[in-house]
């Protein structure tokens, strides 16, 4: 019985410490990850056929 508690303080040690860092990371670079994968406008298809024509 005091193995699995000791298990399971590890276990929970484990995910809060995980959790915690998670939510660090997103509150310091949450943006800056944001801003780097950001969807760029796509050009309309009809104005690079046009220029391919020309």
């Amino acid at each position: 019985m005091e193995t699995m508690l000791q298990g399971l303080v590890i276990i929970g040690g484990l995910t809060f410490s995980l959790a915690a860092s998670l939510l660090i990371e997103e509150l310091i670079f949450g943006r800056i990850v944001r801003v780097a994968f950001a969807r760029r406008p796509e050009t309309p298809k009809h104005f690079s056929e046009h220029e391919q024509k020309n």
